[in-house]
């Protein structure tokens, strides 16, 4: 993750925050970011501090566009693939 007058990627959004989940046997919180300029949305776990891509629907993205969104600033608005990005869903084993 790039750093830019000490500001990450993850800096860069405008985010919304909720709690999903709290997690009671770990000690942590499951929360949903979504940015209110890019709309990107992300889930994040507190007890383990990982991040990954989320659709609308919360179900996690593949690791490139989880990889790729992380590493990116804030495009403003909607990127011009986010559509298609949402589309690439993790694969469940």
């Amino acid at each position: 993750m790039q750093i830019d007058n000490g500001r990450t990627p993850w800096d860069s959004h405008d985010w919304k925050v909720k709690t999903i989940q709290q997690l009671i046997a770990g000690g942590g919180s499951r929360l949903a970011f979504t940015c209110r300029s890019c709309e990107r949305q992300f889930t994040f776990m507190t007890m383990d501090n990982r991040a990954w891509a989320i659709d609308g629907h919360g179900q996690a993205l593949n690791d490139e566009v989880s990889s790729r969104w992380l590493a990116e600033k804030c495009p403003r608005r909607p990127g011009n693939h986010d559509g298609e990005d949402r589309l690439a869903l993790k694969r469940q084993s």
